[in-house]
Parts: structure tokens; sequence; C-alpha cells
């Protein structure tokens, strides 16, 4: 071989090896950000569950299960699904029956929240875009969910701490079952949220202080059901981004006054007043109190009465039924239930026996129908019944075969819940009828 032809071997050798050190390193050096080409063709999309009724949810995309056993509020991750091979349904954790099936519309290389509520046998769900632009400096994008089948039509305050209610302005007002909010772009900041029933600041429904909302984030406020019924929680979807539970941590609370001798009563609940001297039989309208183990006093014609314990649940519905002899009164704790009926054109009626001294439990029965399980014991409440509205019902109270009490022509409007209370002691009873909700 010649000189010339043996350093340009060399060269060769020399530049083929710099160049292959060169490639090395390209490739180390992107290795940590490097996206396969068909990440980039696809959506990615995550279940939120903002239902009570189902603990856990499984979200099964073109026949296979994508996320599974995704609890209330839970964050799950994105899960990659082709744009034109979305087709989805929901199923309780490992079951492969069906409870809501869709094809949601999406699109490649966007990121979406499948976010379903409603009822057992009736879930819902909204997809929810999380592409959204950023809002004006200094401010939050925001929208609202109302995902509380129970609750009604709900209105929306964010404020400072120490800011009264009845001065504050809505950030979102009817917030209708199902129904997402435009847009609301509000100041961010830190807030404590607070939801009424519509045009009702009186109706709490939800009081949550330290709701963070930083400037230029954006995010869906989900409003969700409670156990009892009426009270909500949140959940607040950060785009792209964690999912946070703003749980509330109040109950409802009203007292029913049904002490004999029209005997004058007055409680009241971790600082709440329930009722005031009213005379029985009277009930209540709900407040709104802390939950555990607020501390409750209660009187009967100015003298203190022993007070049941207590231990309120968050978000649900309570009375204190105050009954018996004024001389010797008892009060109890009674479970309620304010959640809606679940077909159309019914409502939901229970009975609580308050009487003292009459033999036998008590029965009701509306327009000749039994409602209940059976006979309810004295300071005890029955199980409800639904049962078709009507304007004139006819309603009957009795314990065996002794009438207690009865009323005619009554009005029982459809999406009502009531309470019969069967009131006063042997041969001397009535009643009060009191529509829940």
């Amino acid at each position: 071989m010649s000189k010339s032809l043996a350093r340009w071997s060399a060269r060769w050798s020399s530049a083929s090896l710099l160049w292959a050190l060169v490639v090395a390193t390209m490739i180390t050096s992107l290795s940590g950000c490097y996206v396969a080409p068909d990440d980039r063709t696809k959506a990615r999309m995550r279940l939120v569950n903002a239902t009570r009724d189902y603990a856990t949810l499984d979200l099964h995309v073109d026949g296979s299960v994508r996320q599974s056993g995704v609890a209330y509020g839970g964050s799950a991750s994105y899960v990659e699904v082709e744009p034109d091979h979305a087709s989805s349904t929901i199923t309780t954790a490992g079951s492969a029956t069906s409870l809501l099936s869709f094809t949601p519309s999406v699109s490649k290389n966007n990121e979406y929240a499948v976010l379903a509520f409603g009822k057992a046998g009736a879930l819902r769900h909204v997809v929810i875009d999380e592409n959204q632009e950023a809002p004006a400096s200094g401010k939050t994008g925001l929208r609202v969910v109302n995902a509380a089948p129970d609750a009604g039509e709900l209105d929306v305050y964010l404020t400072a701490d120490g800011d009264a209610l009845p001065t504050a302005v809505a950030v979102h007002t009817g917030a209708a079952f199902g129904e997402t909010s435009p847009a609301l772009d509000v100041n961010g900041g830190t807030w404590r949220l607070r939801v009424t029933a519509a045009a009702n600041k009186n109706d709490l429904r939800l009081d949550v202080a330290g709701l963070a909302l930083p400037a230029g984030q954006v995010a869906v406020l989900v409003l969700t059901p409670s156990a009892g019924g009426t009270l909500v929680d949140a959940l607040l979807i950060r785009q792209q981004d964690a999912i946070e539970q703003a749980s509330g941590a109040h109950a409802r609370v009203r007292a029913m006054a049904a002490v004999a001798s029209a005997g004058t009563v007055t409680a009241g609940v971790g600082g709440v007043s329930l009722i005031e001297a009213a005379a029985s039989p009277v009930a209540g309208n709900y407040r709104f109190v802390p939950a555990g183990s607020p501390a409750l006093t209660i009187s009967v014609n100015g003298n203190s009465v022993g007070a049941p314990a207590t231990a309120l649940v968050a978000g649900r519905d309570s009375t204190l039924l105050v009954y018996g002899a004024a001389a010797s009164p008892t009060a109890v704790w009674l479970a309620d239930d304010n959640q809606v009926p679940a077909a159309s054109g019914t409502l939901r009626i229970r009975l609580v026996n308050a009487t003292t001294g009459v033999a036998g439990n008590a029965s009701l029965s509306v327009d000749g129908e039994a409602i209940g399980s059976g006979g309810v014991a004295e300071g005890a409440a029955g199980t409800y019944s639904e049962i078709n509205a009507s304007t004139s019902a006819t309603l009957s109270v009795s314990a065996g075969a002794t009438s207690l009490y009865s009323q005619t022509n009554q009005s029982l409007v459809a999406g009502g819940v009531y309470t019969v209370f069967v009131t006063g002691s042997a041969g001397s009873t009535s009643g009060v009828i009191k529509r829940d909700r």
C-alpha cells in the first residue's frame, strides 16, 4: 500500500469514529425526552368518579379495561386512546356489565377527563376538555359542574374567610344538575368556598375554607352529592393536574317539639339555635351545624333536659325529637334521608311516633296504602315509602284499632319528602305533617 493511501485510510477511520461518537452522544442526550411517533396520534383520557352510589368504577375503551378501581375523587392517570377507536363503557370495578356506554369526541395529542356522576341505575357522564387556554392575567379559569342529583339548583360563592355571606356576590348562579357552566375568570388566590340553594343565602349547602385557585390555572369545580342528599361536597379538577377533594364538615339538624300539654321546647347545637320556646307540637326547619359532637342544649318549660349522645355525620340530615310528658321529657336523635324520589310523579313519606303511653306501635297509611315496613315504636322513625303524588290524599295513623290521627284532602307534591309526626299521650294525640324538602 502506498503512503498516500495509508494516510487517507487513517483519516477515514478517524472521521468515522468521530461521527459515531457524535451520533451516540446525540442519542444519549435525547433519550430522556424522546416521544414515540405514535404518542402524537393519540388522545389521553382519565376517569373521574364523582358518584356516591358506586364506590369504584372501571373504564373500558374499545373493549379493554384501561383504568380500574377508580374511587370517588380518585386522581386517575391518563391512558392513551385512538381518537377513531374510543368507544367507551363504565362499569363497577371488576364487572363486565355496562353502567354507561358512550363514544367521546376526542382529538389526537389532547387531554380529557371523563366525569362519571349521578345515582345508581342512572349514571351520567360529561367529557371535560382539558386543553383550555390560559385565563387573563391574574385570573383563574373556572368552570362549574353540578353533579349532585338531589341538591337542586345551586349558587357558588368565593370569598375571603371573614366575608359575610349576605353581602357576597355569587361567581355562578342557578347551577342545574348535569350542566357545565361557561368559563368563569375569577381572581387568582385562596378562597372560602360556599354553596347555597339557588337564590337563597340562608340555605347553606357547603362551607370550605382554603380553596387554592392560583392565577394562570384552569380548573373545574364539581359539586358532588352528600350522603343525606341535600348538602354537597366538591371536587376540584385541575387541568392536566391533580384532583382535589373539598369535603364539607357540616350536617343539617332540626328540632321537633312534641311534648305533651303543649310544653315549650328550646334547643340548640354547636351554638346554633334550632328552636326557641316553641309550643308543642311543632317542627323546626333544618339548620347548618358543625358535624361531630358539638354541644347540645335542650330545655322544656325552662327546665334543662338530658341531651342524648351526639355524633353528627358530615353531609347527613337529622331530627332532634323532644317528646313525652312535660315533667319527664325525652330527647332522641332520628336519622333523616332527604334524597329525592326515584320515579317521576312520586314522593317519599314516613312516620315518626312521638306519642307517650299509647299501647302498641303506630302505623301510617295513605289512601289505604301502608307506609313503611311495619309498626313504629315510641320515639322511633319508620322507613320511607315512595308513593304517587296527590292533591287530596287521606292520611291515617293508628295503633291497633285505636285511631291516633287522620287528615283528609292533604296535598302531597311530586318530588317532595314528607314526615308525619304523631304526638301526644294516650287519649289525646294529634299529628303534624312536615314537608322536609
